[in-house]
């Protein structure tokens, strides 16, 4: 078997290897070049323990994925529980619309995403991560996900304060993008 090059020549092959050059990009960022890939920020303050205060849902065709939150409070020590698989709808919500990264794009996220100073009042959910965020770190505290995580269409999750003050404010920004699963 031979392998042309684009120009029509038989291709460069050696010790039985293909040589390539190829330009490597990000799913997030191919996901930003089309226009899918947005923020949703928002500050809360959730007034006690066990208070669902930010909740996000995937109403698009394909996977929502989450690769990275930042989080920051200047008033107390504060400890939030990610959870998957909630159901129920949100209580008295205040409606985030998320921000497209990509200033060229007029494309809008197809989520449900709000956040409330209150209990969003959602049941059930498994916990995936449990985010500590310390008053003393100066600036926002990241957390990647190089794995995602993912939302397939009608999916949900929560942020649930667990931590030991209610009443810390908590600034939070949330990036996620839409892109189907390879195959």
């Amino acid at each position: 078997m031979q392998i042309n090059s684009p120009n029509g020549e038989a291709a460069d092959v050696k010790e039985k290897r293909l040589i390539v050059g190829a330009v490597r990009q990000s799913m997030m960022a191919r996901a930003n070049d089309l226009g899918n890939a947005y923020c949703a920020v928002f500050e809360a303050d959730p007034n006690g323990t066990d208070i669902d205060f930010f909740y996000l849902k995937n109403l698009d065709d394909r996977p929502l994925r989450i690769y990275k939150i930042r989080m920051s409070t200047g008033t107390a020590d504060i400890d939030v529980d990610i959870k998957l698989g909630v159901t129920g709808d949100p209580t008295s919500g205040t409606t985030i619309t998320p921000a497209n990264m990509n200033a060229g794009s007029g494309n809008k996220a197809d989520v449900t995403c709000e956040y409330r100073d209150d209990d969003l009042a959602l049941t059930g959910g498994t916990v995936v991560d449990t985010l500590y965020i310390d008053k003393d770190f100066i600036g926002e505290q990241e957390f990647d996900y190089p794995a995602e995580i993912i939302l397939p269409k009608n999916t949900a999750l929560v942020f649930n304060n667990v931590g030991t003050d209610p009443t810390a404010d908590i600034n939070c920004e949330v990036f996620f993008y839409f892109a189907d699963n390879i195959q």
